[in-house]
């Protein structure tokens, strides 16, 4: 399966997003070691099965371990953060960097990384099913696990929200509960903020609660609520990374090349990003009209028939690939194509 770790960067006021870098990898790669198969062959269970794939397969892991040449998602993660956070702070040593990830990327080893590592702030989404280590009853510290989607947050308070769209659907006179408190992860303590949107009944709107975790020092209700706007800001490339997954889904066939997918994606940004705040600019570019007519747009310049074009390109593209790596001669391709015809 193809996958892509995007660094995007989103100015203060959300209103411009920049694609900062892509990293493009496969789990089909032959250095790439998933998480679970790493944690089983530390524990040597990979290296005691009678399975001769299986012994083969951890003689590969440990060679890939020994040599540190091995990738996963949290390893291409932490090389993203890091590159990020180091071309930032060269251009601007003093630079205040705010790390906003989604729930896929909910971790201790992400946290303490960020944390301690590059010694940046963070902002991410933890799963409902989250855990901390420890909870407090009477201020005594027992060390079990709690969900923290069901404790009882220490401070709370209500904001009221005028006029509210969501998922096509506008709901007036509505409210945001913002809760926060600490938490414990392997011995560090981070903040927890908690968020409820309620209808004007006091009904959910949601099914379940919003929880962001941020190691920012969060001492009043305003920088909570902070949190939540920041995290806020990540929504306005959603609908560019809909397209992706959408598109992915079959880039993974038809196009192999890793470079053209990073090209692939960089336009992709743009274009979700841009395409509606410089459109006049762009349906004048004859380029992007050709690309829209491709896309089913007979004469309608908009994102969604740029993106059709560009998808049936892809298609083209990786048609030239496959003509050229079988060495496949004119007259034969003809034949294939007559096939369409038949």
């Amino acid at each position: 399966m193809l996958l892509t770790v995007n660094t995007v960067a989103i100015d203060e006021d959300g209103k411009r997003l920049h694609l900062v870098d892509t990293k493009v990898y496969s789990n089909r790669e032959p250095q790439f070691v998933s998480q679970k198969e790493l944690e089983l062959f530390h524990k040597g269970e990979l290296q005691k099965s009678e399975d001769p794939e299986v012994q083969e397969r951890a003689e590969i892991i440990g060679q890939l371990v020994e040599a540190d040449e091995y990738i996963n998602t949290s390893t291409v993660t932490k090389e993203q953060l890091e590159k990020t956070s180091q071309t930032f702070k060269q251009e601007q040593p003093d630079v205040e960097l705010t790390h906003v990830l989604d729930a896929g990327f909910d971790s201790n080893d992400v946290f303490a990384y960020i944390d301690k590592e590059l010694e940046d702030e963070f902002v991410i989404r933890l799963k409902i099913s989250r855990n901390s280590n420890e909870t407090y009853i009477d201020d005594k510290a027992f060390d079990k696990h709690v969900k923290i989607i069901n404790t009882e947050f220490a401070n709370k308070e209500r904001f009221p929200i005028q006029k509210v769209q969501i998922k096509g659907k506008t709901y007036q006179q509505a409210s945001c509960l913002i809760e926060y408190d600490d938490v414990t992860f392997e011995n560090e303590t981070y903040t927890v903020v908690r968020i409820t949107v309620n209808d004007r009944k006091g009904r959910k709107i949601f099914k379940e609660p919003m929880l962001l975790l941020t190691n920012r020092k969060i001492e009043t209700i305003k920088p909570a609520h902070g949190i939540y706007l920041t995290y806020l800001k990540r929504f306005k490339i959603e609908g560019v990374f809909k397209f992706l997954k959408d598109v992915l889904g079959w880039i993974e066939i038809q196009v192999r090349d890793f470079e053209s997918i990073k090209n692939i994606i960089a336009l992709c940004y743009f274009i979700g990003g841009y395409f509606y705040e410089i459109e006049s600019e762009l349906i004048e570019n004859v380029t992007i009209q050709r690309i829209c007519d491709l896309g089913g747009g007979k004469g309608k310049y908009t994102r969604y028939f740029f993106l059709q074009g560009l998808s049936k390109m892809l298609t083209y593209k990786a048609v030239e690939q496959f003509v050229e790596e079988q060495d496949i001669s004119y007259e034969q391709f003809e034949q294939m194509k007559n096939v369409l015809t038949c």
